[in-house]
């Protein structure tokens, strides 16, 4: 990926929707049907079964939530701008619109996909069905040695990291995750920064580390369910990645994901350990040096082993502790 092309990506990540979510409110009433929603009467649905959505953030009104799939059910309550829930059926088609069931913290209702005659979706999902056939090894794919110094707002990084975050944006897509997840965005340490934060112990004092936001922008609401997925879809980009909990580091340290691109060539000593060393990700553990000698296992998901990364020669060293 072309330097040029990554800051063209990291920069429109910082352009939010403004799309209103409209309530309904007309009386009129058609019975529901099974069948496919037909076009042009109705949008495409985007929706499907089991997937996590919500309504459109920005400014409008909120989407009734209906007892059942019609402009004639009883509305049960409402779901607001930037509301999330989970999807339980659909679609039905009634009165031009396509319904879904969905439950909102326990609530569970029937509410409307968009508006056919201006084209507009209230809902968006927030998961991507996956195939079951995805081969995650063919997910893998090699970074540029591109070690041009990008400078974000208070981070630096070099370009093999920035189209690596890129990368794992895409895989973490791919695997069916959050599509508000942008990892460039969830920064909130980067590289060449000697001496910045002690408990990083040098990590971060040359390239290729970087810490991550694991809370939704705006709320602040750790992504509890998101973190597996998200610690996944780096690891296959190809760093070193591991959560970092709450208070693991010194009391009232904040909970974020720490990681280390694999096979950069201006990593500090002290990332270089993380990936390989006596407590490195290679080895099984989670890359924190521990005073007793004894090193703490990974905590955060199975190891990544791409035939790029064996190739620079990094293999997997778990069998020799």
């Amino acid at each position: 990926m072309a330097t040029s092309q990554s800051l063209i990506k990291a920069l429109g990540r910082w352009s939010s929707l403004i799309l209103v979510a409209v309530g309904l409110l007309w009386p009129a009433a058609i019975h529901a049907q099974d069948a496919d929603c037909p076009a042009p009467e109705h949008l495409a649905p985007r929706l499907s079964v089991n997937v996590r959505a919500r309504v459109e953030p920005g400014p409008g009104t909120a989407n009734n939530l209906r007892d059942t799939p019609g402009l004639a059910g009883d509305v049960i309550g409402q779901i607001p701008p930037g509301g999330q829930f989970i999807v339980l059926d659909g679609p039905q088609c009634a009165d031009g619109y396509v319904w879904w069931q969905i439950d909102r913290d326990g609530v569970q209702g029937w509410t409307a996909e968009g508006d056919a005659s201006h084209a507009r979706y209230w809902l968006e999902p927030l998961t991507l069905p996956v195939d079951p056939t995805l081969d995650e090894g063919s997910l893998c794919q090699q970074p540029p040695d591109d070690y041009t110094v990008i400078k974000f707002d208070y981070a630096r990084l070099n370009a093999r990291t920035v189209a690596m975050l890129d990368h794992a944006t895409q895989v973490y897509h791919a695997l069916g995750g959050l599509l508000d997840v942008e990892f460039l965005n969830a920064l909130v340490q980067g590289s060449y920064n000697p001496v910045g934060v002690a408990a990083s112990f040098g990590t971060h004092d040359a390239g290729g580390a970087v810490d991550l936001s694991v809370r939704e922008p705006g709320t602040y609401i750790i992504l509890r369910d998101e973190i597996p997925l998200m610690l996944r879809a780096l690891r296959i980009a190809g760093f070193a990645a591991w959560l970092r909990d709450t208070d693991e580091l010194y009391a009232g340290s904040p909970i974020h994901i720490h990681a280390i691109a694999i096979g950069d060539a201006e990593l500090s000593d002290a990332a270089r350990q993380q990936i390989d060393g006596t407590f490195g990700y290679l080895r099984g553990y989670n890359g924190l040096p521990q005073d007793s000698g004894v090193p703490l296992p990974d905590t955060s998901g199975d190891i990544v082993v791409c035939p790029w990364m064996i190739e620079l020669g990094f293999e997997d060293l778990r069998e020799l502790g």
